[in-house]
C-alpha cells in the first residue's frame, strides 16, 4: 500500500518520525473533511455545521483517530471517507500521502482527487488542496512568544530538486527555549544557494514580526557577519558562539598534539565558576599558542566573550546553551531522510514537511515537558531577564 511504501522509505518501525507521520495523516483527513463540509454548506443554505464525532480508520500503521464534521440535518458525510467498515485501499492512502510524496504538487493531488471520482468541480478540488496546504503553513506563520530564554540557530545544508535540476540550498532552523524551559522550533526558512548574511537578516526580521522581541541568549556557529546581525536585532541578548565548533576549528588550524592540548584546556575552562574567570583563563591559554598560530589565535581571542557567554548562567543550565547541538540533532534526523531519499529532497516543501514531522514527534516526546535543569532554575532565568531588560531600558 502507498502509505506503507512511504513509511518504509522514510522511516523504519522504530523510527521516531513514524508516530508523527500518523499524526500528520490524521490532521490531513480532519482538514480535508472540514473543507468538504465548507463546500457542502455553501450549496445548502438551510443546513448548519453541528460539531464532530470521533471515528477510527484502520491503516498499516494503526488506527487513525479522526474527527468527522457533522451538520444539523445529518445528511452530510465527507466523500473522502471510505465506506463504513471498509479498510483503506491504495488509492485512498495515495491521496493522503501525495502531499508528502509530491511536495504539495498541485497536479499530482488534483489527479488523485479526480481518480477517486469525488463529486466536486475543478475549483472546489483546488480549494480543498489549498485549504490543506494553508493549514500546514500555519505553523510557520504562527505568533511567537514576545520573550524567550534562548534561541539556538543553525543552517542545514542540502540539495533540493527545482524543476529538472538539483540545486544547493540552505534551511535556516530556529530552535527556541521559552521562558518556561520548553523547546520548540520557532521557525524554518529555506532558500536556494549558500548560507548568507542577507538570509539571516530576513530570518530575524520574521521572528520579530511574529512578536519575538526579547531574548536572553542566542547560540550560533561563527558564521561571518552573524555577530553583527544578532547585535543589531537583539542588542541586549548574550551571544554564545558554539564551543564545539571552536574545538573543531582548533583541530583544523593546529597540529594534532597542540590541538589536543588546547582542547583539553578548553574543557577545563568550560567548568569555570564565572564569566570573568573563564575569560581570564582563555586569554592565558591563547597566549601560550599565539606565537605559533598568530592569525588563528588573534581571531578567536577577540571573540572570547562570545565563546564563554554561557558561563553567566547557572551551572545546570549551561549544557543547553554552550553549543548548537540541540538544533544539530534535529538536522541529523533530517539528514538521514535525505540520504534515504537518494541524496536530495524533491522540493522545498518535502524538506520542510520532514522538519515539521520531526518537530511534531519531539513535542510529543523529548520536548513534551520543560528541560528539567532549566525548569529547576526558571526563577533565576526570569531574574536575569528582568535585570537585563529593566536595567538596559532604564539606561537607554
Amino acid at each position: 500500500m502507498a502509505i506503507e511504501n512511504v513509511l518504509n522509505k522514510y522511516c523504519t518501525e522504530q523510527d521516531p518520525a513514524r508516530p508523527a507521520l500518523k499524526k500528520l495523516l490524521e490532521d490531513l483527513l480532519d482538514w480535508f473533511m472540514l473543507s468538504e463540509r465548507e463546500i457542502y454548506l455553501s450549496k445548502n443554505d438551510d443546513d448548519k455545521g453541528n460539531g464532530f464525532y470521533d471515528r477510527k480508520l484502520a491503516t498499516p500503521i494503526g488506527n487513525l483517530e479522526i474527527s468527522v464534521p457533522r451538520t444539523r440535518e445529518g445528511s452530510f458525510r465527507p466523500h473522502i471517507l471510505p465506506k463504513p467498515y471498509k479498510r483503506i485501499d491504495q488509492s485512498y492512502t495515495e491521496l493522503l500521502m501525495s502531499l508528502v510524496i509530491n511536495g504539495y504538487s498541485e497536479t499530482a493531488l488534483l489527479n488523485t482527487l479526480k481518480s477517486l471520482n469525488l463529486p466536486y468541480s475543478e475549483d472546489e478540488l483546488t480549494k480543498i488542496k489549498n485549504n490543506l496546504k494553508n493549514e500546514l503553513d500555519l505553523f510557520k506563520q504562527r505568533e511567537l512568544p514576545q520573550q524567550a530564554f534562548a534561541l539556538i540557530i543553525d543552517a542545514y545544508h542540502c540539495e533540493i530538486k527545482d524543476s529538472s535540476k538539483v540545486k544547493k540550498a540552505a534551511c535556516y532552523i530556529i530552535l527556541g527555549i521559552d521562558m518556561d524551559g520548553k523547546k520548540d522550533i520557532f521557525g524554518m526558512y529555506t532558500s536556494f544557494g549558500k548560507e548568507n548574511r542577507a538570509d539571516w537578516n530576513k530570518v530575524f526580521e520574521d521572528l520579530i514580526n511574529r512578536s519575538l522581541k526579547k531574548v536572553l541568549i542566542v547560540v550560533s556557529d561563527d558564521f561571518p557577519g552573524i555577530i553583527e546581525t544578532i547585535k543589531a536585532v537583539y542588542p541586549y541578548a548574550d551571544h554564545q558562539l558554539c564551543l564545539v565548533h571552536l574545538q573543531r576549528n582548533v583541530r583544523k588550524h593546529m597540529d594534532k598534539t597542540n590541538a589536543s592540548n588546547f582542547n583539553k584546556e578548553l574543557d577545563k575552562i568550560k567548568l569555570s565558576s564565572s564569566f570573568d574567570e573563564a575569560i581570564e583563563k582563555f586569554e592565558q591559554l591563547c597566549s601560550k599558542f599565539k606565537e605559533k598560530y598568530p592569525r588563528f589565535i588573534n581571531s578567536i581571542s577577540q571573540k572570547s566573550g562570545h565563546f564563554f557567554a554561557f558561563t553567566k548562567y547557572p551551572d545546570e543550565v549551561r549544557k543547553h546553551i554552550y553549543s548548537t547541538n540541540a538544533v544539530e540533532s534535529v538536522n541529523s534526523l533530517i539528514e538521514k531522510i535525505r540520504i534515504k531519499s537518494g541524496g536530495y529532497f524533491n522540493s522545498m516543501d518535502i524538506l520542510e514537511i520532514n522538519i515539521y514531522l520531526q518537530r511534531e514527534n519531539l513535542k510529543q516526546t523529548k520536548w513534551k515537558k520543560p528541560a528539567s535543569m532549566i525548569k529547576a532554575h526558571i526563577y533565576d532565568i526570569h531574574q536575569l531577564f528582568q535585570l537585563r531588560y529593566f536595567t538596559q531600558t532604564q539606561n537607554s
